[in-house]
């Protein structure tokens, strides 16, 4: 008979990378003995696919993020481009909105969330017996969360972090004074006393927990990468008869210094050097962007436009077909970020699409360089050109990168949830 786990994973119904891999963990987790029921907020329509066999806990609390969007929309016509049905790059400027969050929402936008949870968490582990509880930051809230019904139910909770808490790169975001900057490291160091076991999904994160926080820690912090899923992948189309246009992707979120200017001028060199039409080549570009500077300077300047194919975003499945359609993707890590790793990397190599990687030294290029994942290339033009010259000429020789797949399948689904399987017997023995 499993064990049972409840998961405080408030954006298990969200479209992004933290959902998708909430709802994986949930999903796979009775193969490894544990049954999972999630506490969230209610789901919107897009993804319900992807929630086929999860039992949520579905806990209504006013959401900042829904009202803002639907008070910033309020007047506001839709941009002739995307009422002829092309769709434009915007970066969404960082206004009133975020600033009301960083100054009073403590520990973040989720807070009006906490009290409401709380109640229906108290219910649900007084009406069914749980092993232990399961809670995954972002948001912060979660972990309040959690250690607030371990304390007191005496159910072992372990802490997952997806990204940092304190000492975050964009900490200025969030944290923006020094007084929020203790205020929010006093509630972290609450919360892991309270935490059984604490996992990471990058050894930065990993480094930086056990160097501040160590003396409150009841075990060492243990790795638990984020993953791909072989079965959520379409099959592979044959390759269609004829010529075909040379194609790059970009997925994901792009945001603040995770700045697409280094690789826009590197395309405009490959793109004059090997004297392509439109024809021949593709950017397609699909996921959020904000805080980007100079975001239309730049497109003007490289001329690009006519090469490129804005999606906005699209749903998850959808991004995993444009990858596997795509001979190579694009990921870029910001210049001054040695610490997280892009979670679409992860996809990509579920893919098997190569990677053309902007970045310094960090774990992503080691984890890059060991899967044989792709080309890394420091932030220049001259090196994105190379590199994608590279993948031109082995995709018109009708080639497939070799990847290093024992490396590779170790960031699978099911050798990774298996992994955290582990963790919670672990924790709760």
């Amino acid at each position: 008979m499993n064990k049972r786990v409840l998961i405080v994973g408030h954006y298990i119904v969200e479209a992004n990378m933290g959902g998708v891999r909430l709802r994986r963990i949930a999903r796979l987790l009775p193969r490894h003995g544990w049954d999972a029921v999630t506490l969230t907020h209610p789901r919107e329509r897009g993804i319900d696919p992807e929630m086929s066999g999860l039992r949520l806990e579905e806990v209504a609390a006013p959401d900042l993020a829904r009202i803002y969007t639907r008070l910033r929309s309020l007047g506001r016509h839709k941009p002739a481009s995307e009422a002829a049905g092309r769709k434009e790059p915007t970066s969404k400027v960082i206004g009133l909105t975020s600033k009301i969050n960083r100054w009073l929402m403590i520990p973040d936008k989720q807070m009006p969330w906490y009290l409401p949870a709380l109640a229906r968490g108290r219910v649900v582990l007084r009406r069914e017996k749980f092993d232990a509880i399961f809670c995954s930051l972002d948001p912060r809230t979660c972990l309040l969360l959690g250690a607030r019904l371990s304390r007191e139910t005496g159910v072992p909770c372990i802490f997952e972090y997806r990204d940092l808490w304190t000492g975050n790169p964009y900490y200025h975001i969030t944290q923006p004074t020094a007084l929020h900057r203790r205020i929010h490291e006093s509630l972290e160091r609450k919360a892991l006393r309270q935490a059984r076991c604490v996992s990471a999904v990058c050894r930065g994160i990993a480094d930086y927990l056990g160097q501040k926080y160590g003396s409150v820690l009841q075990a060492p912090i243990e790795l638990n990468y984020n993953f791909f899923d072989p079965e959520e992948y379409p099959p592979r189309e044959p390759a269609p008869a004829g010529p075909r246009a040379f194609t790059v992707s970009y997925t994901g979120a792009m945001y603040g210094e995770r700045s697409p200017h280094q690789f826009f001028e590197g395309l405009r060199a490959f793109i004059d050097q090997a004297g392509l039409k439109p024809a021949q080549f593709r950017f397609r570009w699909a996921g959020a962007v904000a805080g980007i500077d100079n975001l239309d300077e730049i497109l003007e300047r490289t001329r690009i436009r006519p090469y490129m194919d804005f999606l906005g975003q699209i749903p998850h499945r959808e991004a995993l077909r444009l990858l596997m359609e795509s001979d190579a993707a694009l990921l870029i890590q910001a210049p001054n970020d040695a610490i997280h790793i892009p979670g679409k990397l992860f996809e990509m190599m579920g893919a098997r699409v190569p990677v053309l990687a902007l970045a310094h030294p960090c774990e992503v290029t080691d984890i890059i360089q060991r899967c044989r994942a792709g080309i890394v290339c420091p932030h220049t033009a001259e090196s994105v050109a190379a590199a994608l010259a590279e993948f031109r000429r082995l995709s018109s020789q009708g080639k497939r990168w070799e990847f290093n797949e024992a490396e590779v399948e170790k960031f699978s689904a099911d050798a990774s949830v298996a992994r955290l399987a582990n963790l919670f017997e672990r924790a709760i023995a």
